[in-house]
């Protein structure tokens, strides 16, 4: 599977965009099981953020 994305943040914190260096978007391969960890990890994330927002 390939991640593509209009942009990737460097190790100093600055964005790099692919426009910049003549590209439409970086990508990389991901195998498939690291795509589900990842979209667990947004899951588990979105869940807290919610529910912290309910405590204030």
């Amino acid at each position: 599977m390939q991640i593509c994305r209009p942009f990737i943040t460097l190790r100093n914190g600055q964005k790099l965009f692919a426009h910049q260096v003549g590209k439409k978007a970086f990508c990389w391969d991901v195998t498939e099981e690291k795509h589900q960890q990842y979209l667990e990890k947004q899951k588990n994330k979105a869940a807290t953020d919610t529910d912290e927002s309910v405590k204030e």
